[in-house]
């Protein structure tokens, strides 16, 4: 069963599932790439999905536990370990923290489903921008653990890394979303299928829709790929340790000494280990304690620790980073808060005091107060005294503490970049100090630092971040230290995004939103700046016309001379001013033949027609469904057809110079219809329909190649659409005379012939030649229906019209009397509209069930009889596939293992000639039923009667005969083949053999 056709069958049981599983694997402290962008792609997919399908809040519901516990489940060894002897309560924390996460994922999903249904925005620009506001928001709440809730890739992005002291965090979650999209979108168009022909031509609305799509896609896709170029550019290797012009040298280190029976170290065991590093080597050395080395009472006693440290160091180019816990006693009820801080100390005084900001939720923030000032910097003397060089050089450091780092920009308030960063730590699980050490290395590439980080924990992590340094140098206890080099002079200007945070990545996302919908706001000027700017170019342009009666020219192989329909759009409006004087006499050339020079000066149009962004007001009321006047005051040009056609009417108008103006559709009187006949006269009175004229009712329906002064005498078949009879027949006077009192003999009345014209239908051979009048036509039916019945009586009453109407134009006599005028615009002109409705109330609709079709004869199908050929073929095979085992046997025992590899090659040629018999269909049951027996009996002479010792050749046979079986019986597995045994290599060696 194909797997689109499962999950489009049952979506929620297929997907949900998956989700779940995806959370699993992709929401854990240290999350990668692939599984996240997995875990948001089925989202996405599923979302749409989920909305159109019963029950969409149950099943959402669904999803979002799914999420929760799953996430959950990723992350709760740490939390088990988080808080001796109350694992409930971590784990209920945990729990709500990935409720909590789930409802933001999933309201941003659902937001970007919302708002691209609704506005038609490309989800391949909406939904990076909602997820990467969403997590930028929530990372900077008070109150919570950062970075660390956020569905952010820890692993996996090592191509996008030299983005980070440009976009930091939130530059990885719009690639995180990007992909998600770029992948979702993928899944989509496989769920959807391949379209079909033929619902693209009935569909282009949607086809032209999901091409946009698709184009999105992989635009995000390039672009997504080509921000990976840098990574393979840019250098991201340390630079050399050795101190030169280019390089300062520093030694750095972490104090870790060890525990003994589970008792921490005292502030004396830590001073001991720091004076051993510093005597390792010489040089300025930076050492680092861990989070909560030691512990101080009270601030006097923490000031005489201080003192402590200061007269062992000796040094006076060695610094020590001390991270302690305080109790500072305040004036509120005698009572004392506790601070987790660091001191950087140096023989010559404390530089630097920091106190934790964001402390560990429960764990921390029960018992110590967060510090409310951010972290500083100082600077720190590089002295080299060796013989080779000397020289002093400054450099600046900081120091945050663990939690801090998870936190987004915790440097922003510095002045400026520091070249060290002092990072103590102490975690309770491996998988904690695994997500801290890849926290701290985000923020040291954001910065454009080095960090040393000092895990304390039982497995903690120990490391140099930054500037090439992403390893980690150590896990759990032992003290260390390790050289580096700094790049002198150090370039101390803050990196972009110290400056901007994270809200200049979310301020440009949205920019790719809003943008394209400004840029459709302002393109309609812009537009018609262009055509300006198009028309004055094309000012002074001369082109060249050929005359309609001279073709000799267009035969000769000269390249043409007219422009290209499409240089110019196909619809253009201005002011009519079509000229009525003589046009320019043709340029005498013997060159141009018959060509007529025109510049755009004599054109009542310009040369660039294309369409103009802005309606013109006078057209808003012209419809065919609302045939009402237009005036030549507010009537506009309105070109129709190609470029060329306009062209050749265009000259065609200017050559008739002696043509009169014909009056517009205002001063043209209407037609007055006298001396009505019918040829007999009824009892019933027939409905009457009245043939007005044309250009009063709808003088939109010009005959010429300009709408704006309708010429009867240029008649072209582009005409408007007419009005439509239902409006005739309810604007026009019915006439109330009695026709069986009108005298017969005032018009001559001919009998049509066909009487399934239409009514408007007559024939141009029985008119007199001396009287072309309008006509109308009469139907003898007391019931007016929608259709006239087929033994109803069409006749056509011809009308005179009074001395002093205005003489019809020859054109439109054509139109009126051509048996092929239709002029209700439809193909079916059987069907008469009275402008009423009809009542079909007590019309039973559907009572009848339809009759069923008798079913199809069946073919009585011809037996098949196999020719003499096929059925000698068929023994010759039963014959071979019978005495095979014997052969096999007989050429064993003659020629030994190699006749046997013989006869496989032999058996092989059997089974490609039967394989054929088989495509021809003439294979017998019969023989198949042979050679699947003969396949079991060679299988088992292999196994019991033939001594093979080289593998191959029972692998040979063996694969012969599956080769047999897969042909005769692809369905079924077969496990009687002989195992190969190969003989031990190392009793070769030994000589055993």
């Amino acid at each position: 069963m194909e797997l689109r056709g499962v999950i489009q069958r049952h979506p929620n049981a297929a997907i949900i599932p998956a989700v779940a599983t995806s959370a699993v694997f992709g929401l854990t402290l240290t999350p990668t790439l692939l599984p996240v962008v997995l875990t948001l792609s089925l989202l996405l997919f599923y979302g749409p999905i989920l909305f159109h399908r019963p029950h969409p809040r149950r099943y959402s519901f669904l999803v979002w536990l799914s999420i929760a516990s799953g996430s959950c489940l990723a992350r709760v060894v740490p939390a088990l370990t988080a808080l001796a002897g109350t694992s409930g309560t971590s784990v209920a924390v945990l729990f709500s923290m990935s409720l909590a996460a789930s409802t933001v994922a999933m309201s941003a999903i659902f937001a970007d489903i919302h708002i691209s249904a609704r506005t038609q925005t490309p989800q391949v620009v909406l939904f990076p921008a909602i997820w990467t506001t969403v997590w930028a928001i929530i990372s900077h709440l008070p109150f919570n653990l950062g970075r660390l809730t956020s569905w952010s890739p820890m692993y996996g992005t090592q191509a996008y890394q030299w983005m980070a002291p440009w976009t930091g965090p939130a530059g990885i979650d719009w690639i995180t979303a990007a992909w998600a999209v770029v992948v979702s979108q993928g899944v989509g168009i496989w769920y959807m299928g391949n379209t079909d022909d033929e619902e693209l031509s009935t569909a282009t609305s949607t086809s032209r829709k999901s091409s946009r799509r698709t184009a999105g896609t992989w635009v995000l896709a390039t672009v997504l790929i080509a921000l990976t170029v840098p990574s393979f550019l840019i250098s991201d290797s340390p630079l050399p340790v050795a101190p030169s012009e280019t390089v300062s040298a520093l030694t750095v280190g972490c104090v870790l000494p060890s525990k003994f029976k589970g008792v921490s170290p005292t502030i004396e065991e830590y001073l001991d280990e720091s004076v051993i590093l510093r005597s390792r080597s010489a040089g300025p050395k930076l050492l680092l304690w861990p989070e909560g080395a030691v512990h101080f009472s009270s601030a006097e006693e923490r000031d005489s620790g201080f003192q402590l440290i200061q007269g062992k160091l000796g040094d006076e180019h060695t610094y020590l980073g001390v991270s302690f816990h305080e109790d500072v006693s305040t004036d509120v009820r005698h009572s004392s808060v506790s601070h987790n801080g660091i001191a950087i100390i140096s023989p010559s005084g404390v530089h630097l005091t920091y106190h934790k900001r964001h402390l560990v939720p429960i764990a921390e923030s029960h018992r110590l107060t967060p510090g409310i000032i951010p972290p500083g910097i100082v600077p720190i003397r590089l002295q080299d005294s060796s013989q080779r060089q000397k020289w002093k050089r400054d450099v600046n450091i900081t120091a945050s503490i663990c939690l801090d780092f998870a936190m987004p920009s915790p440097f922003r308030n510095l002045d400026y970049r520091p070249a060290v960063i002092l990072a103590p730590a102490r975690t309770w699980d491996p998988v904690i100090a695994n997500r801290m050490w890849e926290e701290v290395k985000q923020r040291a590439n954001e910065v454009g630092s080095l960090a040393l980080w000092c895990d304390g924990g039982q497995d903690g992590f120990s490391g140099i971040a930054g500037q090439g340094y992403n390893d980690v140098y150590q896990v759990g206890e032992g003290s260390w230290t390790r050289s580096v080099g700094i790049p002198h002079p150090f370039d101390s200007s803050r990196t972009f995004y110290m400056r901007a945070g994270d809200w200049t990545v979310v301020g440009a996302s949205w920019a790719f939103v809003l943008g394209p919908i400004a840029l459709l706001m302002l393109a309609p000027g812009l537009h018609n700046i262009v055509l300006k700017l198009r028309d004055r170019a094309a000012a002074s342009r001369r082109i060249l016309f050929a005359s309609p009666n001279d073709l000799q020219d267009l035969t000769t192989g000269q390249p043409p001379l007219l422009p290209s329909s499409s240089l110019y759009g196909p619809v253009s409006s201005t002011r009519s001013n079509l000229p009525s004087a003589v046009v320019r006499e043709p340029l005498a050339s013997s060159s141009l033949g018959s060509f007529h020079l025109i510049t755009s000066a004599d054109l009542p149009i310009r040369l660039d027609d294309s369409p103009k962004c802005k309606k013109a007001p006078s057209l808003k009321h012209f419809s065919p469904a609302t045939p009402h006047p237009l005036t030549s005051r507010s009537l506009r040009i309105r070109f129709i057809g190609s470029f060329a056609r306009r062209v050749r009417s265009l000259a065609k108008l200017f050559r008739r110079r002696n043509t009169p103006k014909h009056p517009t559709a205002d001063g043209l009187e209407s037609l007055k219809v006298d001396n009505l006949s019918v040829l007999q006269s009824t009892s019933l009175r027939p409905g009457i329909h009245q043939r007005v004229n044309t250009w009063e009712l709808a003088a939109s329906a010009s005959s010429s190649l300009f709408e704006a002064e309708p010429t009867p005498s240029t008649h072209s078949s582009e005409s408007s659409v007419p009005p439509s009879p239902s409006w005739l027949s309810r604007n026009v006077d019915s006439t109330d005379q009695d026709i069986s009192e009108t005298p017969n003999s005032s018009i001559g009345v001919v009998e049509s012939p066909d009487l399934a014209k239409s009514y408007f239908s007559n024939s141009k051979e029985n008119q007199s030649p001396d009287q072309d009048p309008p006509f109308v036509s009469s139907e003898t039916d007391a019931k007016r229906s929608l259709v006239s019945p087929i033994n109803s009586i069409h006749r056509p009453i011809f009308v005179s019209l009074e001395q002093d109407t205005l003489d019809i134009p020859d054109d439109i006599k054509t139109d009126l009397n051509s048996p092929d005028m239709d002029f209700t615009g439809k193909q079916a002109a059987e069907v008469v509209d009275f402008g009423g409705e009809v009542d079909y109330s007590d019309f039973r609709w559907f009572q009848d069930p339809p009759p069923k079709q008798p079913p199809a004869p069946q073919s009585a199908s011809t037996p098949y009889v196999p020719l003499p050929g096929v059925i000698e073929q068929n023994e010759a095979f039963e014959f071979a596939l019978g005495a095979a085992p014997n052969v096999l046997y007989a050429r064993y025992k003659q020629y030994g293992q190699l006749g046997v590899l013989a006869w496989c090659s032999e058996f092989g040629e059997l089974i490609d000639n039967l394989k054929d018999l088989g495509f021809k269909g003439n294979m017998f049951v019969a023989t198949r039923t042979q050679a699947l027996r003969t396949c079991e009996e060679l299988l088992k002479l292999t196994k019991h009667s033939l001594d093979l010792k080289m593998q191959i050749i029972i692998m040979y046979l063996s694969s012969q005969v599956a080769r047999l079986r897969r042909f005769l019986d692809g369905e079924k597995v077969w496990d009687d083949y002989p195992e190969p045994h190969f003989p031990d290599y190392k009793k070769y060696s030994a000589g055993e053999f």
